[in-house]
């Protein structure tokens, strides 16, 4: 009795500094690294064969789960910006929100700078107005407005105020027409969804919104359903009925559903254990991200009597193998996400074309991936192609 007591503390301590050590170590592969140590110190320390037993099969059990989780990471596609090292000044230009999880802190200028090693990526100054949109050209008051909403991509990640793709649209049009840029890095359809729904955007109403403007991404997927770590503030919406509902954050979701948190929490940390159900989430995302789509085309009318113009990096039925360094079955799938959304009668503009067969150096930020201003230039003059505007 005395041993089994003796072995419960040594294994609840060991658990102990597991748990610990899972909260505060940087990666997966430490965590396993971890584990191993542990569970060899079980090995040594506990009595009973059948203690020592389990010990050695919890250290076994991490090795197994590391190499798999490396093995993993080695088949996934390299992440853009992997080595850049981003400031910015103030650090805390980013303020939660209720309604959205977070967003640029109202009435500020942001300096940030990207450094790949000893090279600077880009340097740029973001100017946030006190509605909480970013900077663009002024325009008469009673001049057409174009709302655009997005993430990276349409705020411009690191490009100056007069380089985003809203504000070379207003340029284009000589600042007769006024450009509202409403969307913050790492945003996704359900953000844009839900600034109509909470009424973000009603102050619009009365102008002359001509179009509503957004870009989707392929990594939109992901961001619908929560599985990125910046996301945990921001809006969760369901499919009831073949239509999104809002449920509230998606923190809030896996605290009233423990299990599902768990789940999420494992895919997050082990890449392998994310591939298992892949097939499976990638239909939920698709369909939960075309119906957010068809929601912020609906919203865009019934609020502001607008069209929505969808831009999209993504490949479609024109693009050759390899986009992105994707596999067949991979682009095969994006392809027919894209291809439901045009069946259901959203207005597509595709953007990849302008730029195929260009230097990757003058159409991407160095090291980071998105679009220059030259190639939103391009992707500005082919919207207002699109639009039939003079």
């Amino acid at each position: 009795m005395a041993s089994y007591g003796r072995n419960l503390w040594i294994a609840a301590a060991l658990a102990a500094g597991l748990a610990i050590g899972a909260a505060l170590l940087p990666g997966t592969g430490w965590i396993c690294g971890l584990a191993v140590l542990l569970g060899l110190a079980g090995v040594v320390m506990l009595r009973g064969n059948r203690w020592r037993s389990g010990a050695l099969l919890v250290a076994a059990l991490a090795v197994a789960i590391g190499l798999l989780d490396l093995f993993a990471g080695l088949l996934a596609p390299q992440a853009h910006g992997v080595g850049l090292v981003t400031r910015f000044d103030p650090p805390d230009w980013m303020v939660p929100d209720p309604d959205l999880g977070y967003r640029p802190r109202p009435d500020t200028k942001v300096s940030v700078t990207a450094t790949y090693g000893s090279e600077t990526a880009f340097h740029a100054t973001y100017t946030i107005l006190p509605d909480g949109t970013r900077a663009t050209p002024d325009a008469p008051a009673d001049a057409d407005t174009y709302l655009f909403v997005g993430d990276s991509f349409m705020f411009g990640q690191g490009l100056a105020d007069d380089q985003t793709l809203p504000a070379q649209f207003a340029r284009d049009q000589d600042f007769k027409v006024k450009s509202v840029l409403f969307a913050a890095p790492g945003y996704a359809p359900n953000q844009f969804v839900r600034a109509f729904e909470a009424g973000r955007l009603d102050r619009l109403k009365g102008r002359k919104v001509k179009a509503v403007v957004t870009w989707i991404i392929p990594p939109h997927l992901a961001r619908v359903t929560g599985e990125e770590s910046w996301l945990g503030s921001s809006p969760r919406y369901a499919l009831v009925d073949g239509q999104p509902r809002y449920t509230g954050s998606f923190e809030q979701y896996r605290w009233r559903h423990p299990i599902d948190g768990l789940h999420d929490l494992a895919d997050r940390q082990f890449p392998f254990i994310a591939a298992l159900g892949q097939r499976a989430r990638q239909q939920e995302q698709a369909a939960l991200l075309t119906a957010l789509m068809m929601r912020l085309q609906a919203l865009a009318r019934e609020k502001l009597d607008a069209p929505l113009i969808v831009l999209y990096s993504w490949p479609d039925e024109q693009t050759q193998p390899g986009f992105g360094g994707l596999d067949g079955k991979a682009q095969a799938f994006l392809v027919s996400v894209l291809a439901g959304l045009r069946q259901r009668g959203l207005s597509l503009v595709m953007l990849n074309t302008l730029t195929y067969g260009m230097d990757p150096s003058k159409i991407t930020l160095p090291h980071d991936g998105h679009p220059s201003a030259f190639a939103n230039g391009l992707f500005a003059a082919e919207l207002k192609k699109r639009l039939n505007l003079p």
